[in-house]
């Protein structure tokens, strides 16, 4: 290929990548100025988050509880006397480290900034990946149903860790697709990394856990040689195990009185019984709440959902379906439908499954025809 050929093929590709961000950009900040112009960002966990920001940045205890206090009282919830020592709550301590100084410089509501930048990065990791693997059009496709879900931008750009937390684990699904195409110690190590810090970010790990360990089942039962998620499965699951155990040792939250309250029962066995009742109870509140106040989510969901059962031997297939065990795990645990508000650390497997069905859909013979592209390094 001429110098001449090579250089306009990387000018098309500049403009073609200026056009998508352009594009991207353009429709999240349509849908991210209303969500935090009109509704309330200070969500009940917030509290949590604030106190600790508040504490971490120097704040006296009493002081803290007391300007938390001031928002909670406007927001119209009850003030509470106790803001800290909470075993389920103490470990989050990355989103209130990370929004220090933005705390400092604008109280409680600087809160919001570190949920608003890793939305940003959310979008713009999925927007890369997706392109890199499927193209374009079934990028666009994909990030334009996320950014336009009213719920999912709310809790996003929340007071809360669902944007962080949804970020650690399309940055972990990168690492383990970066050592699929180039096995190394530092794919490893930053999926280890990752999966530490999303456990102190909120106890979500078991979701991309059960995508990396399912994928790796399902290429085992499938036969398929190399099985590229061995490594990732082994990395992510044994951490994400690791840190929990040490987290409920460190910070102990007795969860079974609220899961066989739920299940209505007074034992374990009881409530392991119920669970399978429960989960498809949990499953049936949230889609019709979806569908009642969220149709854009509602299709990213059933267009999932559908890819996964039409591709049910590629990957993308068996990692959602993992992420939607652990999601229904702590779903059912916590025993409250949540309207896909668990889902969101694993919403980046929703997203790899729809680009994937979208993708296919493309009729234009060179992409049909067209390998996957990789993940460069």
């Amino acid at each position: 290929m001429s110098r001449g050929r090579r250089t306009a093929d990387r000018w098309t590709s500049a403009r073609s990548w200026v056009l998508l961000a352009t594009v991207v950009a353009s429709t999240f900040i349509a849908t991210y100025v209303p969500t935090v112009r009109y509704r309330p960002l200070f969500a009940p966990d917030s509290t949590y988050y604030a106190a600790m920001s508040l504490r971490f940045g120097g704040v006296s205890t009493q002081e803290a509880i007391r300007q938390v206090n001031e928002v909670r009282v406007h927001s119209g919830w009850p003030a509470l006397d106790q803001m800290f020592g909470w075993g389920l709550v103490q470990p989050r301590v990355v989103l209130p480290l990370l929004s220090v100084p933005f705390v400092k410089i604008w109280g409680i509501p600087g809160l919001a900034v570190v949920p608003a930048l890793a939305l940003a990065a959310l979008i713009g990791v999925l927007t890369w990946v997706l392109t890199r693997r499927w193209g374009a059009v079934a990028a666009v496709a994909t990030v334009l149903l996320i950014i336009s879900s009213p719920r999912i931008m709310f809790f996003g750009s929340a007071m809360l860790t669902e944007s962080l937390s949804a970020l650690w684990g399309a940055l972990t699904l990168v690492a383990a697709w970066r050592y699929q195409r180039r096995p190394g110690w530092q794919p490893v190590v930053w999926m280890v990394v990752l999966t530490i810090v999303s456990a102190f970010t909120r106890q979500a790990t078991l979701i991309v856990a059960g995508a990396m360990v399912t994928a790796w089942f399902c290429a085992l039962v499938l036969r398929r040689r190399p099985n590229g998620w061995g490594v990732p499965a082994l990395a992510v699951g044994l951490t994400s195990v690791a840190v929990q155990l040490v987290q409920t040792k460190l910070f102990p939250f007795y969860q079974v009185n609220q899961f066989e309250a739920k299940t209505g029962t007074d034992s374990l066995g009881g409530a392991l019984r119920g669970a399978p009742r429960l989960a498809a109870h949990i499953a049936q509140q949230d889609l019709v709440f979806i569908a009642q106040t969220d149709r854009v989510l509602l299709v990213l969901v059933l267009v999932s959902a559908l890819s996964m059962v039409i591709f049910w031997r590629r990957a993308e297939s068996h990692l959602l379906l993992g992420a939607i065990l652990g999601i229904t795990l702590y779903s059912v645990t916590n025993g409250t439908p949540t309207g896909f508000r668990y889902a969101m650390p694993g919403l980046a497997f929703f997203a790899v499954s729809a680009a994937l069905l979208i993708a296919r859909v493309d009729a234009r013979p060179e992409r049909a025809n067209a390998p996957e592209k990789p993940i460069d390094a």
